[in-house]
């Protein structure tokens, strides 16, 4: 069975929350779950997250989407594009996580182990 790794990051790069799902899960199903504890921040998320309800809940929490909308939606959506911009860490950081062959191959069947070593490779990349 695949499994999905989800990640909130702050804006310098260290993880703040993280979790498996299925593989077939998708992005906006678990979002709040990802986002609860995030409070007064700019959210900065892939089009996966694009829903107005979860728009809505972000805005709950006092936080700023900074979501593109999806290409089918009829009304256009408005965000920063500069702020945006700092998604690139994300995929620098998922980036970095794969270079560890251990993590990149899933060597870890057991998903509190894989998480583990996400987390040693998480503190490696923030002591660099």
């Amino acid at each position: 069975m695949t499994t999905k790794l989800h990640l909130a990051l702050t804006a310098e790069g260290h993880l703040v929350e993280g979790f498996l799902t299925a593989g077939n899960a998708s992005d906006i199903s678990v979002a709040e779950q990802l986002f609860e504890g995030v409070y007064g921040c700019h959210c900065v998320l892939d089009m996966g997250y694009d829903s107005d309800a979860f728009r809505d809940f972000l805005r709950s929490q006092n936080n700023a989407p900074v979501i593109p909308g999806r290409k089918n939606r009829k009304v256009k959506i408005l965000y920063d594009k500069a702020c945006y911009a700092l998604r690139g860490r994300v995929e620098q950081f998922f980036g970095k996580i794969k270079e560890n062959k251990r993590l990149a191959l899933r060597y870890e069947k057991d998903d509190a182990l894989f998480m583990a070593f996400v987390a040693i490779a998480a503190i490696k990349i923030a002591l660099k």
